[in-house]
C-alpha cells in the first residue's frame, strides 16, 4: 500500500464513522421507552427540584452526630445533585432518617501496653426518602453503614473518626439519590 491509498483509506473510514454516528442521544424524559444507542441523562431526577432535610433523628447515646449528619447531608446535596435544599412546606420530596447506632470497635492493640492502635468507627442510619406531593416513597434505607479506620495512636481521636464517618455517610446517602438506570 502506498501513502496516498493508506491516507484515502483511512479518510474513508473516517467519513463512514462521522456518517453513521454513534447513537448517542440526549434525553432526560423517563417516561419515553428505551431506544437503541447511548442516551445522554441526568444521574438524577429531573421531576424533582427541591428536598427538605429535618434533622436526622439519634437512637444512640452518641449526642450531636445528628446534627453533624444533617448538615454534611444537605452540604452534599447542594454540591452534587441539581435538587435546592428548602423547608418542608415548599419542598417537592422530603429525606428523613434515623442515626440507631454509632460504634467503635478495636480492631488490633500493642501488645506490650494493650493501647488500641486501630479501631472501626462506624455510623449506621435508616432513611427514607419521600415525594410530598404524591407520598410516594422514593427511597428507604434500613441499616445503612458507614465506617472509617481510626488510628488513635497518631492522635485521632472518637470525635475525628465519627466525624469522618459522617461525612462519608453523607456521600452515601445522597449517591442513593440517584435515579434508577
Amino acid at each position: 500500500m502506498t501513502v496516498r491509498s493508506t491516507t484515502r483509506w483511512v479518510a474513508m473510514v473516517a467519513a463512514s464513522l462521522l456518517l453513521a454516528g454513534c447513537g448517542y442521544q440526549q434525553s432526560g424524559d423517563y417516561a419515553l421507552t428505551p431506544q437503541s444507542g447511548y442516551k445522554w441523562k441526568s444521574l438524577y431526577r429531573e421531576d424533582i427540584r427541591s428536598v427538605a432535610v429535618p434533622i436526622f433523628t439519634n437512637k444512640d447515646f452518641h449526642r450531636g452526630v445528628e446534627f453533624g449528619l444533617t448538615k454534611a447531608i444537605i452540604t452534599q446535596i447542594e454540591a452534587k445533585t441539581p435538587y435546592k435544599v428548602m423547608d418542608r412546606d415548599r419542598a417537592d420530596t422530603i429525606l428523613e432518617g434515623e442515626i440507631t447506632q454509632v460504634r467503635t470497635r478495636v480492631v488490633s492493640r500493642d501488645r506490650d501496653t494493650a493501647v488500641p492502635q486501630e479501631e472501626l468507627q462506624s455510623v449506621t442510619v435508616n432513611f427514607i426518602w419521600k415525594d410530598l406531593r404524591t407520598g410516594k416513597i422514593l427511597k428507604e434505607r434500613n441499616s445503612f453503614e458507614e465506617t472509617k479506620v481510626l488510628y488513635p495512636t497518631l492522635g485521632e481521636g472518637q470525635f475525628a473518626g465519627t466525624q469522618l464517618a459522617v461525612e462519608n455517610l453523607a456521600l452515601s446517602i445522597v449517591h442513593e439519590l440517584q435515579a434508577a438506570w
